[in-house]
């Protein structure tokens, strides 16, 4: 496996399970006034990083979906 191509990994098909546990960690808030602005930020980058999972998770499975429409057809 080369890590040096500027072209990123595929993401392995991501579970409901790996999902819901990060969520549960991680939940959609807001932000606690009394942190500090830098922890505000860190949080809210751990929830991106959550978002952006669910929704590349959405796209696998709309993928999945129309390959399995397509050979349907």
């Amino acid at each position: 496996m080369d890590y040096n191509t500027s072209e990123p990994l595929p993401f392995p098909f991501l579970t409901d399970e790996l999902l819901q546990a990060l969520e549960s960690h991680y939940p959609q808030r807001h932000p606690d006034l009394s942190l500090s602005d830098r922890e505000i930020w860190f949080k809210a980058g751990q929830r991106s990083v959550v978002d952006f999972l669910i929704e590349h998770q959405n796209r696998q499975k709309e993928n999945m979906l129309n390959n399995v429409l397509e050979n349907q057809i």
